[in-house]
């Protein structure tokens, strides 16, 4: 086997990120990635084309994780406003025990990995976000007819407010600054959603 063999596209992705967090996006050079990999510069090119396609990937990697994190929360639940309530609270769970990652969640903006990631990622990138969003549209039809809280029908931009808003919200101070959220603040952050959603079917 070549020694290009050796390297795991995650391998290299998980030197650009380590890069990236240490040195900022400026530092995260083909170069330097390749050496904390410990690999060959053409090994990157070979497997990701060019340093933005690395970056995009290794984006595209960590937001798949996190995803992976929400959606399962949801389907182990069948009341949907505890599948919300789980879904929202991943977000806080994958911040503190896959910090990294969350880091490099909040550090790009999709719109600017699009414009300068190549041809091939442009519609993985537009599209990344879908699952997601059907996810929420069934939960938020599954909630209609439950009135929340503050009384009224649910809209969706209120269901988003509380299964990504606040909890990104809460997370992305810490992350931004290269801290996980602290535990002490997760009991609040759930009161915080509950206090948006319709009351669960699930007594306590």
């Amino acid at each position: 086997m070549g020694r290009d063999g050796i390297h795991s596209p995650d391998d290299i992705l998980d030197a650009a990120r380590d890069v990236v967090l240490e040195r900022g996006v400026s530092g995260a050079t083909t170069r330097a990635i390749a050496e904390a990999a410990g690999a060959p510069t053409g090994s990157i090119y070979h497997r990701f084309g060019s340093r933005d396609g690395v970056l995009a990937n290794m984006w595209i990697r960590a937001v798949q994780r996190s995803q992976r994190a929400y959606l399962d929360a949801i389907a182990v639940q069948t009341d949907p406003v505890e599948g919300a309530v789980g879904a929202a609270l991943s977000i806080f769970d994958f911040a503190r025990h896959e910090r990294k990652d969350a880091q490099i969640v909040v550090l790009f903006r999709r719109e600017d990995l699009i414009r300068e990631a190549p041809k091939g990622l442009a519609e993985p990138l537009r599209t990344l976000n879908e699952p997601v969003l059907r996810a929420i549209r069934q939960l938020h039809d599954a909630m209609s007819g439950c009135p929340p809280p503050s009384g009224g029908a649910l809209s969706f931009d209120t269901l988003l407010l509380a299964v990504f808003d606040l909890p990104y919200g809460a997370t992305r101070r810490y992350l931004v600054r290269g801290n996980a959220p602290p535990r002490t603040i997760r009991p609040a952050l759930e009161l915080a959603i509950r206090a948006v959603l319709p009351p669960s079917t699930i007594k306590p």
